[in-house]
Formats: structure tokens, C-alpha cells, sequence
């Protein structure tokens, strides 16, 4: 126990220094921070169910970077939606304060060929975003949104607008993330909304806005399958989607700030050169076979 704990103190202390980017170009002022309006970030993690190790890591990472600005910076574990509502209702109402960026920290199945995020018990989706009695407890956070506030769907494919290929039985689907996005706008209408084409990763430095922390690619065997070809094709790609303008649009990769905050980087993941020779070699290592269900 006390080699996990060690081990979690040197990845939290060097992380900083051994993962950060070295393209810290100068930023604007956020329009966000014009606004006298109190704000905090918020950062909306699953529970873990067993002893995951990484799961925690992240956890403990971002706990970290709220540690000093708690009036910020929230981290929130839940274990439903309801949950993840009363405990950032807690915070906002006892700080009379507004959302700044929300950011949910959950998993995509790509298995069932459609694009979801998980909060506990509770899956969200196309099939399920305009249940009124199922989405209460999201629509409930609207009135701690404006138009300076970001929610982000981090799970994988989120955002996904292309077809799963027919794989193993199963015929090819939509995965039909922009139908989750505008669903999720229209629950929170004054929010941007932000989803992705591919996946999410939690790599070190995912606190840094200079990072592409949150870009990138899998590395376990059953992710080259060919059936995955279109998640590599539109890695780092994001949508955003606005009641306010009605526009479902190509934005670039996302990062988080060290305070939580949602950022768009100058250069999407996959035009960094770097990146597209990545991707070619990957590409040509797809196989069939590799993913069995």
C-alpha cells in the first residue's frame, strides 16, 4: 500500500515537468474573465467501481490542481446524476455563483454503436437526452448556465457523426453524437456544448492548456481493429453546439486549463505534423479479427 501511494506522489509531483508542451504562445484574456459574475469549474468523474489504479490517478490529479482554489475549482465523484446535481447545486448556490466550465469525465462504448456518456446508473444518449423525467436532473443545472458557460462531454465519441461499420453480426450504425449534443443544448440552452469524433485520453498534463493531454489514441491491441477506422480518421476532432447560434460546428482540440476551464487550442491534434505521421503508420496496422464482441 505504501509503494501505490509513493507511486501516486511522484506521478502527481512530475507530471508537470515530464508531459508539458513546449507551444506556450502568450493567450488573450478569456471574455469569462470580463464578467463580475462569481464562477467555478467544474470537473464530473464516475465513482470508481473497483480499485482502478489510473481512475484514482485522475481523480487525485485534478483534486490537486482544485486543492488551492476550491472557490474555482470543484471536483465532483458521483454515482448517478442526481448525485453529481446536488453536490454542484451545494457549491453554487452556497458561493452565488454561476457554471464556467463543465466538464464530464466518463466513458463511450463504441460497442453499442451509438454515442453516450455515463454518469453512475444513469446513461445518456440520442435514444434517451429528450426523456424529461430521465434528464431532470441535468435540466435542473440551467439556471447556473449562461453564455459563457462550457460543458464538455468527455467520454469518447461523444460527438461522433460518422457510421460504425457492420461488425461481427451487428449491421453498421450512426453513432449520432450530434443528436446527444443538441440534446444536451436544449437542456442547458445557454450553454456551448462540446463533444469529440474520437477519443478522450486522460494522458499526463491533462491540467495544462498547452497540452494535448486529452488527445490521442489507445495503445491496446483489440483498438486496431479495422472496425475502428473512423475513430482514427477523426482523432482530436471536436463539434460545439450553441442553442444561442444553432450551429453544429468542427471545432478544434480541447484542452483544460489548471483551473478547469475548457479551451480551444490555435492547432487541432491532427494537423501537427507529428500527429498525421502517427496516424498513417496506424492506419496501415489495422486488422480484422483484433476485437472479438
Amino acid at each position: 500500500m505504501k509503494l501505490i501511494y509513493l507511486i501516486v506522489a511522484v506521478v502527481l509531483a512530475s507530471s508537470n515537468r515530464l508531459f508539458a508542451q513546449t507551444d506556450c504562445a502568450p493567450q488573450g484574456i478569456d471574455p469569462i474573465e470580463k464578467t463580475s459574475i462569481r464562477r467555478v469549474n467544474f470537473y464530473v468523474v464516475n465513482k470508481p467501481k473497483t480499485v482502478d489504479l489510473f481512475s484514482r490517478l485522475v481523480v487525485l490529479r485534478a483534486r490537486k490542481r482544485g486543492m488551492t482554489r476550491r472557490d474555482k475549482f470543484i471536483v465532483i465523484v458521483a454515482t448517478s446524476a442526481k448525485e453529481a446535481r446536488d453536490k454542484m447545486e451545494d457549491h453554487l448556490q452556497k458561493k452565488n455563483a454561476m457554471i464556467g466550465s463543465l466538464w464530464f469525465d466518463t466513458h463511450g462504448h463504441y460497442a453499442n454503436g451509438y454515442s453516450s456518456f455515463i454518469l453512475g446508473k444513469d446513461e445518456f444518449s440520442y435514444k434517451t437526452i429528450n426523456d424529461t423525467t430521465k434528464m431532470r436532473d441535468l435540466r435542473a443545472l440551467a439556471s447556473y448556465c449562461d453564455e459563457y458557460t462550457k460543458v464538455a462531454i468527455g467520454s469518447c465519441y461523444s460527438g461522433a457523426t460518422y457510421e460504425k461499420p457492420a461488425h461481427n453480426g451487428r449491421p453498421a450504425s450512426r453513432m449520432n453524437g450530434d443528436s446527444l449534443m443538441i440534446g444536451l443544448a436544449n437542456l442547458l440552452p445557454a450553454a456551448t456544448i462540446y463533444g469529440t469524433e474520437g477519443w478522450v485520453m486522460t494522458k499526463p498534463g491533462i491540467f495544462q492548456q498547452h497540452s494535448y493531454a486529452l488527445a490521442g489514441y489507445p495503445l491496446q491491441k483489440r483498438f486496431k481493429d479495422e472496425v475502428y477506422k473512423p475513430v482514427w480518421e477523426h482523432m482530436g476532432i471536436w463539434h460545439s453546439y450553441s442553442t444561442v447560434s444553432k450551429k453544429f460546428e468542427v471545432t478544434n482540440t480541447l484542452s483544460l486549463s489548471r483551473m478547469g476551464s475548457i479551451r480551444v487550442k490555435e492547432v487541432t491534434y491532427l494537423d501537427k505534423e507529428k500527429s498525421k505521421q502517427r496516424l498513417e503508420k496506424n492506419l496501415a496496422k489495422l486488422r480484422p479479427g483484433l476485437l472479438r464482441s
